[in-house]
C-alpha cells in the first residue's frame, strides 16, 4: 500500500513571500519564501474568517541591548539571545567596579568610601547636595552663597583692612586709622607716637593730677622746661604763652610772649593777678606805695 501525502495550501513558488489573502475556517496555509504558517481564524460571530499568522522563531524581535540569532538549516529550530555591552548611547549589560560598588540580589550600592574625591570632581551639581550653599551673616543680614561661589570680605578705608593669603583671611587695623563716629576705650589707652593732637572743643579729665615729663622718673636732667604752652591773639598779633616750671631757674614762671626752643622757653615774665598771696620770702620785687 502506497503512503499518502497531506499537503496544505501553499505559495505557488518556493521563493514567493506573499501571504494568503483568504482562508476557510480552520484551513492551513504556508508561505514558503517567508517561512510563515497561517490558519483560517474566525474573527467575529458573523462568520468572518481571516488568515492568522502563527508565530515562529523567525518572528521574534528584541529591543535595545539584546541580539537574537536563529539556527541555520531546516533541522535547527533554535534561537539564541545575547546581551550587548552598554555604552553612553546604547542600553546593555554593564559591570560595576568591585572596589567601588556592591551588587547583591540585583541591587547595586556604593561602598562606604568606595568613590574617591577625584572620581566625584565636577560630577555632582550643587542642587543634588543636601547642603549646597554657605550662609554668611553679620548678625542681622544673611546671604546664601552656592558652593563654588566666592565670598568677599571687605574692610572700610582707614578703619579696617582685610588680607587673604593661601586661604587664610586676616582682619586688622591699617597703619593709619580713622574712626568716623564715637570711640570708647574701656581698657587702658597707650599712645607711643611722637605727636598727639586733640582737636576737641571740650576736654575733661577725671584724674586730679596731670603728670608731665614722662611716665617714669628721669635718670638725668634734660634741661627742658615743664608746663603748659598756649596760643592766643592780642587783637593785633598771634602770641604764644607759657606757664610752668623753668628748669634753668628752678622756679614757676609765667611768660605771656614766649619763644619755644626745643621745649626751653624764654621771654619776659608776664603780669599775674592773684587774690591773697602767702609767701615765705620775696626777692627782686619793687614795692610801690604810689603817690598822693
Amino acid at each position: 500500500m502506497s503512503a499518502n501525502t497531506l499537503k496544505v495550501k501553499r505559495s505557488a513558488t518556493f521563493s514567493s513571500t506573499s501571504n494568503p489573502s483568504s482562508l476557510s475556517y480552520g484551513e492551513l496555509a504556508f508561505n514558503n519564501g517567508g517561512s510563515k504558517f497561517f490558519v483560517g481564524k474566525q474573527t467575529d460571530g458573523g462568520g468572518t474568517v481571516e488568515p492568522f499568522h502563527i508565530s515562529s522563531l523567525a518572528d521574534l524581535s528584541v529591543g535595545e541591548g539584546l541580539d537574537i540569532s536563529l539556527g541555520s538549516g531546516n533541522s535547527d529550530n533554535t534561537a539564541t539571545l545575547s546581551a550587548e555591552d552598554a555604552t553612553d548611547s546604547n542600553k546593555g549589560v554593564a559591570s560595576f567596579a568591585s572596589a567601588d560598588f556592591s551588587v547583591s540580589s540585583g541591587a547595586v550600592t556604593i561602598k562606604s568610601g568606595g568613590v574617591s574625591n577625584a572620581q566625584l570632581a565636577g560630577s555632582i551639581a550643587n542642587s543634588k547636595l543636601a547642603n549646597s550653599s554657605i550662609t554668611v551673616s553679620d548678625g542681622s543680614n544673611t546671604t546664601a552663597t552656592s558652593l563654588g561661589g566666592t565670598i568677599t570680605f571687605s574692610g572700610t578705608s582707614n578703619e579696617v583692612e582685610v588680607a587673604e593669603s593661601s586661604g587664610t583671611v586676616t582682619v586688622g587695623l591699617p597703619s593709619n586709622v580713622t574712626v568716623g563716629n564715637n570711640l570708647t576705650v574701656t581698657g587702658n589707652l597707650t599712645v607711643n607716637g611722637t605727636t598727639t593732637t586733640v582737636n576737641s572743643t571740650t576736654v575733661t579729665l577725671d584724674d586730679p593730677i596731670f603728670t608731665l615729663g614722662g611716665d617714669t622718673a628721669p635718670g638725668s636732667d634734660d634741661n627742658k622746661d615743664r608746663g603748659i604752652e598756649f596760643r592766643y591773639h592780642t587783637g593785633s598779633a598771634a602770641k604764644v604763652g607759657f606757664f610752668g616750671f623753668d628748669d634753668s631757674t628752678g622756679k614757676f614762671t609765667f611768660i605771656d610772649d614766649a619763644s619755644n626752643s626745643s621745649e626751653v622757653f624764654s621771654g619776659d615774665a608776664g603780669d599775674v593777678v592773684f587774690g591773697a598771696v602767702q609767701a615765705s620770702s620775696i626777692t627782686h620785687a619793687t614795692i610801690d606805695g604810689g603817690t598822693y
